[in-house]
């Protein structure tokens, strides 16, 4: 038995007029977890006494806001000190669809929980599908056969909003925390850190996978100004670029073909090629096919 029991969420509403929203999208992603039979355990910051939710864990953080980094690295800590061998971390703002157009979805949890570990000794981060940027109906529906008895993933690194992470303590005496040089001087973010935690994991020889299976469901309370401006976007996700780029010595994504990270990643750590997983007590099918990196 695959020991998954918690839900780790960072959660900060803000000081505006779309804190009631934040709370409702919020509530709605406890009640999945509940319904998942999942602990949520929530780094709380600066909640009114009005905010908190029965049968949750806290920790509470009050006073000067922690950068999103920052609040997942206390979760991190609190995850690798257990005895878990899975935990999904998430925003506040992000679970998954239910319903049976979304794969995997509803018995996710469940199956994961059932599946021995030796069939996921290669999988120490699973990222769900952004259906923003990747389509998946067809997919799904012309594996859904397949899909019964395995589960298909192929190598990632962009972990946003929501990840499942193994243990990393406890299956390979190791701790890895988001890094905290992203924040600058003056207090401002440089972006991309949610490549940069993942990125770690593949230098460290782990298993950075997507999963086919799984659809990420993230519900924004407001607009961001940041998202909404592209030459500004650019300019953020450029600058993160280069700083990983510097950091692991990797092409300058502007400058390089798409795709240079992933050849580059292929190259140190034999775990990053996509393959199947039985959800029973089979052998695993590990498969070679023509990956197209993004």
């Amino acid at each position: 038995m695959t020991k998954f029991n918690k839900m780790y969420i960072i959660s900060w509403f803000g000081e505006n007029e779309h804190v009631p929203k934040r709370i409702q999208i919020h509530n709605q992603q406890l009640t999945w977890a509940f319904d998942n039979d999942l602990v949520p355990h929530v780094l709380a910051q600066n909640y009114e006494d009005s905010y908190y939710s029965k049968n949750v864990e806290y920790t509470k953080h009050n006073g000067k806001v922690l950068k999103a980094l920052e609040a997942r690295n206390i979760l991190l800590k609190e995850f690798y000190n257990s005895d878990d061998d899975y935990a999904l971390f998430a925003d506040n703002d992000c679970y998954f669809y239910t319903g049976e157009k979304y794969g995997a979805n509803d018995i996710f949890v469940k199956t994961m929980r059932t599946i021995p570990l030796e069939n996921l000794r290669n999988i120490d981060m699973i990222i769900a599908i952004d259906p923003s940027t990747s389509p998946f109906s067809k997919d799904l529906e012309k594996n859904k056969k397949k899909d019964e008895t395995h589960w298909r993933f192929v190598p990632g690194y962009i972990a946003s909003g929501l990840f499942i992470l193994k243990n990393l303590k406890k299956h390979h005496n190791k701790e890895l925390y988001f890094d905290t040089s992203f924040i600058k001087e003056d207090g401002s973010i440089i972006a991309c850190e949610d490549q940069e935690f993942p990125i770690q994991m593949i230098y460290e020889n782990m298993g950075v996978f997507v999963c086919k299976n799984i659809i990420r469901k993230e519900e924004a309370a407001s607009t961001s100004t940041w998202n909404n401006n592209v030459e500004q976007r650019r300019a953020k996700t450029k600058e993160g670029h280069d700083f990983i780029s510097k950091k692991f010595k990797l092409p300058i994504q502007s400058e390089s073909p798409n795709g240079s990270w992933m050849k580059k990643f292929k190259q140190i750590n034999h775990k990053i090629r996509p393959c199947k997983i039985r959800l029973d007590d089979g052998d695993n099918l590990i498969f070679r096919s023509l990956f197209i990196e993004e």
